[in-house]
């Protein structure tokens, strides 16, 4: 896949880790705040130097919390919350994601040469969607479930992930920077998130997809255990991840996930 900076090898999978600048976040919102509610920038860099250094391909950044129930901001707001890192992306040698569905944000990202946009409500506003195929940069989509749909899960997404390609095909994307994300606990019962996780290899195809499975909730109940942190649960069902087909994954813990995925893919 070719992003801004360079072309990535997906041949072996990825490692995506996690900037949360939130107050919010359902795992470590307010991690880099301090007393006085302002970002401890200095904090913020050394996260970003300390997963560089433990072997990420990306770091996803975000300001707007989405787990379920989220409170929303304002783009003024969360941008912000994010605009200091902005200006110092040229400065990493390692691709940034924004994962934002505010256009604002989206653009500013852009213009500061973001290498992925991450949104998790897949572009469903025209001025976002026509600024990424106007720049066909990279998109990850992710599918956004209902339980009270009584279809088939793998109907859903298949059906979901179709539409999208369509869509984006029609606005003359590059369907080659087109990552799917089947979206585990965005509006899905654990039996559905379970049920994906142990098939993906159906929604698959010939698509680049990304899973983000650390610390949510669902793996209480798939590995029987009342744990608030579920790290080795997270380590656990993103190995399975790998080995069903996702080419990233989205992580908290970049360093475990990288050691684990080499004793599978060595160098």
């Amino acid at each position: 896949m070719l992003f801004p900076k360079k072309e990535l090898d997906l041949s072996t999978p990825k490692v995506m880790g996690v900037l949360n600048l939130t107050p919010d976040s359902f795992f470590d919102g307010g991690k880099f705040l301090k007393k006085d509610n302002t970002f401890d920038e200095s904090k913020v860099f050394n996260s970003i130097e300390s997963m560089i250094e433990d072997g990420a391909d990306f770091i996803d950044i975000g300001a707007h919390s989405t787990k379920p129930g989220f409170t929303k901001i304002s783009p003024q707001e969360e941008l912000d919350r994010i605009g200091f890192v902005f200006g110092k992306l040229k400065d990493y040698p390692i691709l940034f994601s924004i994962d934002s569905f505010n256009f604002a944000v989206i653009k500013e990202a852009i213009l500061n040469k973001i290498d992925l946009v991450n949104n998790v409500f897949s572009f469903e506003d025209e001025e976002s969607f026509n600024l990424v195929c106007k720049e066909n940069i990279p998109v990850c989509i992710c599918h956004q479930g209902n339980p009270e749909n009584k279809k088939d899960i793998f109907d859903q997404i298949e059906h979901f992930f179709s539409e999208i390609e369509v869509k984006f095909k029609k606005g003359n994307f590059n369907l080659k920077n087109l990552i799917f994300d089947p979206g585990f606990g965005y509006g899905k019962t654990p039996f559905q998130n379970l049920k994906i996780l142990s098939n993906l290899e159906k929604i698959k195809k010939d698509r680049v997809l990304l899973a983000g499975l650390s610390q949510k909730k669902f793996l209480k109940l798939l590995f029987e255990t009342k744990e608030n942190h579920l790290n080795e649960q997270s380590l656990t069902a993103g190995i399975i991840a790998s080995l069903g087909g996702a080419n990233i994954l989205r992580v908290h813990q970049v360093k475990e996930t990288v050691n684990l995925l080499r004793t599978i893919w060595p160098k």
